[in-house]
């Protein structure tokens, strides 16, 4: 299966402290570019992807769901028969507009953004007084039309401590999928990285209490940009698995189309230690940025047998999120 990532613009109503995307923005905006594509380039990406034989497609920004064509846009992915994915901070989720162009759309799934389990947590990181009530108001909405809605949460150190509450929240919520992602440390995140990015062993007894609480309420979850070695016990929820059986092209606004499995194993660093350990073969690593601030002290190898290493390998390719 062959997805785009169509990033339809930067605009956005949040301005995340760890929002990756402020670099290109800021770019675009001091060259005097428009930030934000027109209708007819993101459906011209569209056509130039399906020629392409694109099977998936995600809608992305910035913030889609802003734009006063999210149903041409809708409507373009259906003609073209295309599995939806709608990356979301999910304010505007609970609008007419929004959803009645979804309604009647069966391939179709939802990534919603929530960065806490309180609303001064997640008004705190969007810099969005009321954000937080506006985004569970949206993840309901859907919820009640029954669209599959996957929570994204960016783990940093505002929120660090309600990770565990979260699952819980999202239980409340009636929502069964969970995506932990680690911050990457560029645009926001760069700026703010002392206020956002923790290390992974602050984070690991955290994620022991997000996994018990996952099982508890028999919510899916996993984990994007922590290695093996940090989640020994969990490596089936490394988030990165699911890209061993899938091909990604993704484009910045008004950027050359790029492929996503290349380049995000460009800007992750492994550690000196990390060539003796079994799964090498099929672990990212960090960040790079987080590799640069903290070393690499934290990665240990995974050492097994031969034996033991080829069934560890085969199981763990069996696992998607």
């Amino acid at each position: 299966m062959l997805t785009y990532d169509l990033k339809v613009g930067y605009s956005c109503n949040n301005r995340c402290k760890h929002c990756v995307i402020a670099d290109s923005s800021d770019k675009l905006a001091d060259n005097n570019i428009n930030i934000d594509l027109t209708t007819e380039e993101c459906l011209k990406q569209i056509d130039d992807q399906v020629k392409n034989g694109i099977n998936k497609i995600v809608l992305t920004g910035g913030e889609v769901t802003i734009r006063k064509d999210f149903d041409t846009l809708i409507n373009k992915c259906v003609e073209n028969n295309l599995s939806i994915t709608i990356q979301t901070n999910g304010r505007r989720l609970n609008n007419d507009f929004i959803l009645n162009s979804i309604k009647d759309v069966d391939d179709i799934k939802f990534v919603v953004a929530l960065h806490g389990a309180k609303s001064n947590t997640h008004d705190t990181i969007t810099c969005v007084k009321g954000s937080f009530d506006e985004t569970c108001k949206g993840i309901s909405a859907i919820i009640d039309y029954k669209k599959i809605l996957i929570l994204k949460v960016v783990i940093s150190k505002i929120n660090a401590e309600e990770l565990p509450d979260i699952v819980t929240l999202a239980n409340s919520l009636g929502v069964k999928y969970i995506c932990f992602a680690f911050p990457h440390g560029q645009g926001n995140a760069r700026k703010n990285f002392e206020e956002v990015i923790p290390k992974y062993s602050y984070l690991q007894p955290i994620l022991d209490k997000v996994v018990s609480n996952s099982i508890k309420y028999k919510i899916n979850i996993e984990f994007e940009a922590i290695p093996f070695c940090i989640l020994h016990k969990y490596m089936h929820l490394v988030g990165e698995l699911k890209y061993l059986k899938s091909e990604e092209i993704c484009s910045q606004v008004h950027e050359e189309v790029f492929d996503w499995n290349e380049i995000r194993h460009s800007i992750k660093r492994k550690g000196d230690n990390c060539q003796k350990c079994a799964l090498y073969s099929i672990c990212e690593g960090p960040w790079s940025e987080y590799v640069e601030a903290f070393g690499s002290d934290e990665l240990k190898p995974i050492i097994v047998s031969e034996e033991q290493k080829n069934k560890i390998l085969e199981a763990l390719k069996q696992f998607t999120f």
